[in-house]
Parts: C-alpha cells; sequence; structure tokens
C-alpha cells in the first residue's frame, strides 16, 4: 500500500464529476492507501466547499514516476502525455466531455500552432499504452469502451449519493409529500415548460441556487422529478431524487436509455417521437395522483441506488488488490 496515488481533479468546481473524485479519494484514505488530489490548476484554496468534508490531503503539482498511480477523468484524458512513467487510469464519469473538451482544446491550440511553433501532441485517442487502464462508470461507456482496441482490462466503478441524503431519512411512505414536481432548469427546461403551463396544479420547483441541505429537503417533499434533457453519465440528481422517494420521468438521451444506468420502470422513459402533448400530460397526472402506488415500481432501482457506496468500496477494493 505503499503506492502514491494522485486523483485529477479541476479546482473549486461542483458538479459530478469533481464530487464522483473527491469520494474515491476518501474510500481510497480510509481502506489505507496513500491518495492526494492533484488540482489540475493553481487556485488558492482549490477545494470546493461541498468536498471539504472529504478530507482528501491535495497537491498542486508531482514528480512523475513508475511508483505514481494516476487517476485521470476523461473530460482531462489531455495529461495522458504529461506522466509518461506512472501507472494511469481512467475514470470514464462521463463520454461526451471527451469529446467535447477534447476537440475544443484542438481548436485553441490550432489558434497558437499558427502564431507561436508546432504544438506537442497531447490529445490522447487510445493510442496503444500499457501504462493506461479503463474504468467506466456506466454501461453506455463499458460499450463504447468495448469498441476500442486496449492494453488492459476494463473496469467498472461508480460513484454514490453523498451521505447528505441519507441524513435522518425517512421509511418509504413517511416522507412529508406534496404536490411538487421538481426539475433541472440547464437541462431539457424547454421541452417541460409548456407542461408547467399545462399543470398549474402542481408546485413547480427548480433545483437551483440552493444549498444541498435545501436541495435534500425540498426532494422530500417532492413527488416528481422530471429531466427530458441530456444524460451525460449516472446523472446524480435522478439518484437523489430515488433516494428521497421521489417519482422520475425521463427521456432516453445518452445513459439514461440503458438500463442499467437508469433502472426505473420503462415506461417513465420516453423516447423523442413519444413526447406528445396528450401522453405526457396524462404521465404526470398518474404518477402525481397515484403516487403512493406508483413509486413501488421505482423500488427496485432506489434500492439499487441507495446500496452505491458499499458497492464501490468493494470495487475499490477489487481494483487496487490487482496491483
Amino acid at each position: 500500500m505503499t503506492q502514491n496515488i494522485y486523483i485529477i481533479c479541476p479546482p473549486k468546481k461542483a458538479t459530478g464529476g469533481p464530487e464522483a473524485l473527491h469520494q474515491l479519494g476518501y474510500i481510497l484514505n480510509s481502506l489505507g492507501y496513500n491518495a492526494k488530489m492533484l488540482y489540475s490548476k493553481y487556485k488558492k484554496d482549490p477545494v470546493h466547499p461541498f468536498y471539504k468534508s472529504y478530507n482528501v490531503p491535495y497537491v498542486m503539482k508531482i514528480k512523475d514516476s513508475a511508483e505514481n498511480v494516476i487517476i485521470v477523468p476523461e473530460s482531462m484524458t489531455n495529461l495522458i502525455a504529461k506522466y509518461p512513467l506512472a501507472e494511469k487510469k481512467v475514470w470514464w464519469l462521463s463520454l461526451d466531455f471527451y469529446e467535447v473538451l477534447m476537440n475544443s482544446r484542438e481548436e485553441k491550440k490550432n489558434w497558437i500552432r499558427k502564431i507561436f511553433v508546432p504544438y506537442k501532441h497531447t490529445e490522447y485517442r487510445f493510442e496503444p499504452n500499457k501504462t493506461v487502464t479503463h474504468w467506466y462508470q456506466s454501461q453506455r461507456t463499458k460499450e463504447f469502451l468495448l469498441t476500442k482496441k486496449l492494453d488492459n482490462d476494463i473496469a467498472y466503478l461508480c460513484d454514490y449519493v453523498t451521505e447528505l441524503f441519507f441524513e435522518n431519512l425517512p421509511e418509504p411512505g413517511h416522507f412529508p409529500k406534496e404536490n411538487i414536481i421538481t426539475y433541472n432548469p440547464k437541462k431539457g427546461l424547454d421541452k417541460i415548460e409548456k407542461y408547467m403551463k399545462l399543470l398549474p396544479q402542481y408546485t413547480w420547483t427548480p433545483l437551483s441556487n440552493m444549498t444541498r441541505e435545501e436541495m435534500r429537503d425540498t426532494l422530500r417533499k417532492t413527488k416528481l422529478h422530471i429531466d427530458f434533457g441530456y444524460f451525460p453519465g449516472r446523472d446524480k440528481i435522478p439518484r437523489e431524487a430515488l433516494i428521497s422517494s421521489v417519482c422520475l420521468l425521463t427521456g432516453r438521451d445518452g445513459t439514461s436509455g440503458f438500463k442499467e444506468d437508469l433502472g426505473i420502470p420503462e415506461r417513465y422513459k420516453l423516447h423523442a417521437d413519444e413526447m406528445q402533448t396528450e401522453k405526457v400530460t396524462a404521465l404526470i397526472n398518474h404518477l402525481m395522483t397515484n403516487y403512493d402506488q406508483v413509486f413501488e415500481e421505482f423500488s427496485s432501482f432506489r434500492t439499487f441506488v441507495m446500496t452505491e457506496k458499499d458497492r464501490m468500496i468493494e470495487d475499490v477494493k477489487q481494483l487496487f488488490n490487482k496491483n
């Protein structure tokens, strides 16, 4: 257990990816490993307040060494070239950010190249490399990685919903439910707005500008969370909603189309051509009016989500014992 493990992470960012990376650091240290966050840019006090409770020590730079294990989120695979000697584990928390961020970095490089000198090729495009191993967080990513010629076996590793959502958690059937529908205004809002006008009898609450405690307390009162947006990975808010005994109604874009990644009843996951106004309105009314019976249909996937932390601990033990 003397290996140094460094987890590359953007500083001061509060999204699902950085949280998963801090959770990994926390689990590794609780198992007796020596894990530190390696923040990708210099910032004074780089730890976001949300993640201070994970108590993962951090560094701003390291020397490349064969003794090091470096966890690289898929959004920062350009840093693989910076550490040729270290063992590198690419953790795919999303499939889409790999392409999006790689393309945006390439565009910036081309601009620099024209002015200065040919820029060193740093983007990772699955070149043969025995020091690189891949972990997938979703079935969708697993299927993508299986199309690539890789030097090492791929492995599953998924993050979990933070403990905050489990604090004083009521038993199913004992949540103080109201006629509230929540949504994430940053995702698929254009597809939801018309239902807000058509169904004014429900309280439509955006999950934004809230502390995490406010979000938890809101979800505990909510009957339905709607997300017709794109799911780049195993999205956090739908999982937080399930733990809070909230029903879900989603589209099928990204990981939400895979039952392994979002294992809710198929009838509550709509293809684009199924989103007729009458059908969606009827489904929303059905979910809200019959909440007590309908939530039973979500209980098996809720149980799966509630045990994700235990599974992550076991998976981390497996992944690091192999070394």
